[in-house]
């Protein structure tokens, strides 16, 4: 985790001196600070403080039952600000660490979504009946430490209108896939089929990314990376209130779903603005919605 730190304006933190400094600053003086009993022998901590809106750093902290406590690890956070509700959603806990790894279905990418969860204590609540019985939505977000921008594929609004009615057709086919139908599962073979011999036939004249306008899909064996490409739809530039570092804060569609990100300024190729596409790797997050 410690690589994307320079995406929320930490690009010096190169010792284990400095990261510890950091560490004591953020539970001596936290902007939040939250915990939960999970029996009598475990307790779990965490601190976050922010250093820029909605970015920031977690420190999580495992106490005994003797008292003793002892830091488990940090991680930078970015919040996002879109919920995505799912009835399905699960959780899996690291071998290696106390925190959690959501996963849930998403129709719109065709693959399941693995996150790091931002809240693990807020999780930890739920599922011990201390909000409610069930976790059903979520907000995903992330980090980047290497993009490019590209040129958006020009669209009129009629195009735009007929994409979404198909997704949404589509996603009503998968469902119903999901749920047994024979003649949706035999549809959806024959969409894919056809998908790919029009961009086979396609690709011998036109650049690919004219043909392919969005993306997400898994990037190597760590399964809570993806490498995306979506259309920009806000962009903010954000200082580090602690280091000074600018960094962006961006706002991406990607096959339907949004997704709110950082990246060091110095580490994306090109200028982000509104209706131009991403194209990077992204660490993805998220927080269960507590509410």
């Amino acid at each position: 985790m410690r690589e994307y730190l320079k995406a929320i304006g930490f690009s010096d933190l190169n010792s284990r001196k400095k990261i510890d400094e950091l560490i004591y600053e953020i539970k001596k003086n936290p902007s939040r600070k939250n915990w939960f009993q999970i029996d009598e022998e475990e307790a779990i901590f965490i601190y976050e403080k922010d250093f820029a809106e909605a970015v920031g750093i977690a420190v999580i902290e495992v106490m005994d039952r003797d008292g003793y406590r002892v830091t488990d690890h940090f991680y930078p956070y970015v919040r996002g600000a879109n919920y995505l509700y799912h009835e399905d959603l699960e959780f899996e806990h690291y071998t290696d660490k106390e925190g959690y790894a959501g996963i849930c279905d998403e129709n719109n990418i065709g693959i399941p979504l693995i996150f790091h969860v931002n809240n693990p204590v807020d999780y930890l609540k739920i599922v011990y009946g201390k909000f409610h019985d069930k976790v059903n939505s979520i907000t995903l977000s992330g980090m980047s430490k290497k993009g490019m921008i590209i040129l958006p594929v020009e669209k009129d609004e009629f195009q735009e209108r007929e994409e979404r009615k198909g997704n949404e057709l589509r996603n009503e086919m998968i469902d119903a896939a999901k749920a047994g139908d024979i003649e949706a599962m035999e549809q959806l073979t024959l969409e894919d089929m056809d998908t790919y011999t029009a961009v086979s036939s396609r690709s011998k004249k036109e650049d690919l990314f004219t043909i392919v306008t969005s993306y997400f899909m898994p990037h190597s064996v760590e399964c809570d990376k993806y490498s995306v490409l979506g259309k920009i739809i806000n962009v903010m530039e954000m200082q580090n209130s602690r280091t000074k570092e600018i960094f962006y804060y961006l706002s991406v569609e990607c096959n339907s779903i949004q997704i709110e990100f950082t990246i060091a300024k110095d580490d994306l190729m090109g200028e982000p603005k509104v209706g131009r596409r991403f194209k990077g790797i992204l660490w993805l997050q998220g927080e269960v919605d507590c509410l």
